[in-house]
């Protein structure tokens, strides 16, 4: 009797399943129909019908006709009311095929607005629009009706749900959400659904196609597509399955993404969105996400894959290469509406000559002259934004209705100029959007290079390394030991999930040193999921002492930023960056840069990659004009190989055998140009040489006694930071007295050995 009890809700949840299914089918045909792209085209609600299988077929064809008459207006809505309701005959009649429904209703979509132009109701832009949205709609149809027939065959889903989820994005961005982004919403819950998961591929599809969508949908929303992918695809690869490390990446790419949002109410609603989307992840149930494909076995799931790591690296960075490119694609494709001055002319003829009774003689008879006098009136317009009567030029003379030509004139110039700043906008925005996933494939590319340099195992110290473990009751899920493509001794071990005091650390790095025969640093720890994995590598040759003083311009704002530290791949890096003039403003940029380039670096960026993302961030962060220089020294403290990057910087004082030089760099500040060129160079470092970064404010005499003065330093044996103090002290005693003071900072590295 328990039993079916216990099955009685079941089989009642059963019997409404089909009218449930029947229901979504009409929920997402409206959805489908509100959604809008590229300013105004709504082809999604036509494409679901053409696609769509019979069994669902009229229950979406119901949603599609509701969702257009509810939220478009009332002549777009019957327009496309037509056009829907023709493939839906189309679909009736010719059971099973797609092409007669689709030219049926891209036939009917083009003959309606072709009788609108015929009318006067709708001028050239609105048919070029119109086949346009017959073409998206044909494409996107086909698609839906290739994957939906591979599907009812037994193939997979992935595709049929992509193409939907892409166009239910751009449909719930037309749904009033009191400042909220629903597209956003969805779009931060399902990626972190997946990223939990493990599905790196699937997650960066998912992503990467949503942030199209939401940027087709709205141009302004290229920032908070962008944002998503990062924090998801982050928390996919390094931290799934733990869903507070997957909320607190998702957080950490939200913030950032912040950076680029063009308006302050943008950013708001973004944070609001994504903290919702973060909100639904967290209720999800557990067992609602252990029924996604995925890891089933952490500890087996998490042993080092590194060629598969690699690859979808690789394949993550050709998907935002692809993406940049498409992007550039599709912009230099789109039809160009409203482009040169005609487009004035041609509204002042539709507005106004088109009801006139002399149109005839204007437009045909005088039609040069009237040419010639909209171009003698453009310089009135471009000087003082519209046209009084008596500054019509003489070609109108015989015009009967002058002071509606002056007012229709001035009103088409002043759209004409309004069409023009936001088309200069968009191509801001679509330039860093580009920049930005190029910068990010560079990245990838570059850490998976990084990943996949091969390492010639040793098999004795391999086995030894083990024993070790073994020994301490932490039996190895895998064990490698061995010497990369530079002959430098790396080793790591992968054991069941444990938490190591830095005192355990410490033991187990001395043990570790004496059966290697190499000495070591206290290895890295990674924790993920059910694995820890402890990286151990051998002691670098130098060591890095540093040296810093600032002396800003005015009281409690320095316009220099400056970093120094070490990552854990063997690199010291000296970084400082200026922001462009003095005070609060030069502050903040010049922070803003040194902190982001730093923490790039920490993570594995490249010096070229960590420029252009600084690059984007100071573009996109505000209105204003934003610029800073970039000077960093990087040196490999197993070779003592440094490489120089320069980005409008001054030039880098180098010491090397008690001569001191002064090394040149001509490049912009970062911030500037859409794209950033700085200038590399390398140098070979020994035991006891320098390298000396100044601002600008340390050169108003030059760099000649800088140079002179490093050397007695170098000679008295001054430690780094002494020699920074008394540098930065002289250059702002011979600054007194200047017009126009300069913030003034000095880093210096000095490279000291640390194995005899």
């Amino acid at each position: 009797m328990g039993e079916k009890l216990r099955l009685l809700p079941l089989r009642r949840l059963a019997s409404w399943e089909p009218g449930l299914q029947q229901l979504g089918a009409g929920a997402l045909g409206a959805l489908m129909a509100a959604g809008s792209v590229f300013g105004g085209l709504h082809p999604f609600g036509m494409a679901l019908l053409m696609g769509a299988g019979p069994a669902r077929l009229w229950a979406a064809g119901a949603g599609v006709l509701a969702g257009y008459l509810a939220f478009l207006p009332l002549a777009d809505g019957l327009r496309y009311l037509a056009a829907a309701a023709v493939v839906l005959a189309g679909k009736a009649l010719f059971r099973g095929q797609f092409w007669p429904a689709a030219a049926g209703g891209c036939a009917t979509l083009l003959a309606v607005q072709m009788m609108l132009a015929v009318s006067g109701l709708a001028g050239p832009a609105q048919a070029v629009a119109a086949v346009g949205d017959a073409t998206l709609a044909a494409a996107w149809g086909w698609g839906l009706f290739r994957v939906g027939a591979r599907a009812r065959r037994g193939g997979p889903l992935g595709a049929e749900s992509l193409l939907l989820c892409c166009a239910g994005l751009c449909g719930l961005q037309q749904l009033p959400a009191m400042g909220l982004l629903p597209g956003v919403v969805v779009l931060a819950a399902g990626g972190l659904a997946l990223a939990f998961r493990g599905r790196l591929r699937d997650c960066a599809i998912f992503c990467l196609c949503g942030a199209g969508a939401l940027a087709a949908a709205d141009p302004a929303l290229c920032f908070a597509g962008l944002a998503v992918a990062v924090g998801c695809l982050a928390a996919a690869y390094f931290t799934p399955g733990e869903r507070l490390g997957c909320a607190t990446l998702f957080l950490v790419g939200g913030l950032l993404g912040v950076l680029a949002a063009p308006q302050s109410s943008l950013a708001v609603g973004f944070l609001g969105s994504a903290a919702l989307g973060e909100a639904a992840f967290f209720v999800l149930p557990a067992r609602l996400l252990a029924a996604l494909p995925g890891q089933t076995d952490p500890a087996a799931a998490q042993r080092p894959r590194v060629a598969g790591a690699v690859s979808q690296l690789e394949s993550v960075a050709n998907a935002l290469t692809g993406i940049a490119d498409t992007v550039n694609q599709v912009y230099e494709t789109l039809p160009r509406r409203g482009e040169s001055y005609n487009w004035v002319v041609d509204y002042v003829a539709e507005e106004l000559c088109r009801t006139c009774g002399s149109r005839e003689r204007c437009w045909v008879q005088d039609y040069s002259t009237t040419m010639d006098g909209f171009y003698r009136l453009k310089p009135i317009l471009e000087q003082q934004g519209r046209a009084a009567l008596e500054q019509l030029p003489g070609q109108f003379c015989r015009c009967i209705h002058p002071t509606e030509l002056c007012s229709c004139s001035s009103r088409g110039y002043a759209l004409y100029r309004g069409r023009r700043e936001s088309r200069v906008k968009a191509g801001a925005m679509r330039a860093a959007l580009t920049e930005q996933y190029s910068a990010m494939a560079q990245a990838l590319s570059q850490m998976a290079g990084q990943l996949g340099q091969s390492i010639v195992p040793d098999v004795g110290k391999t086995e030894q390394l083990g024993r070790l473990f073994s020994s301490i009751g932490l039996e190895p899920l895998e064990c490698q030991a061995g010497f990369d493509a530079a002959g430098r001794l790396r080793a790591g071990v992968t054991v069941s999930r444990t938490p190591f005091s830095q005192q355990e650390l410490s033991e187990i790095t001395e043990e570790a040193q004496r059966i290697l025969h190499r000495p070591l640093t206290l290895p890295r720890v990674d924790h993920c999921r059910a694995v820890t994995t402890i990286t151990f590598s051998e002691q670098p040759l130098y060591f890095p002492r540093y040296g810093l003083a600032a002396r800003p311009a005015k009281a409690g704002a320095c316009g220099d930023a400056v970093e120094q530290f070490c990552d854990c791949f063997g690199n010291a890096h000296l970084l400082l960056c200026d922001g462009m003039g003095v005070g609060r403003p030069a502050a903040i940029d010049g922070t803003l840069a040194a902190t982001l380039a730093a923490r790039l670096l920490k993570a594995g960026f490249g010096a070229q990659s960590a420029a252009r993302l600084v690059n984007v961030a100071l573009a996109l962060k505000s209105d204003e004009e934003s610029a800073a220089t970039m000077d960093l020294v990087t040196v490999d403290l197993y070779s003592g190989r440094a490489s120089l990057f320069k980005a409008g910087a001054c030039p880098t004082l180098l010491l090397r055998g008690g001569k001191a030089q002064a090394l040149e760099g001509s490049s912009l500040p970062v911030g500037i140009l859409e794209q950033v060129v700085g200038q590399q160079d390398s140098v070979a470092l020994n035991e006891g040489d320098w390298v000396v970064l100044v601002s600008d404010g340390a050169l108003t005499d030059g760099s000649g006694w800088l140079c002179q003065q490093l050397e007695l330093c170098a000679a008295s044996g001054n430690t780094p930071q002494q020699t920074a103090e008394l540098l930065a002290d002289m250059a702002q005693k011979r600054a007194e007295g200047r017009s126009r003071p300069d913030d003034i900072s000095v880093a210096v590295l000095r490279l000291e050995r640390a194995v005899d």
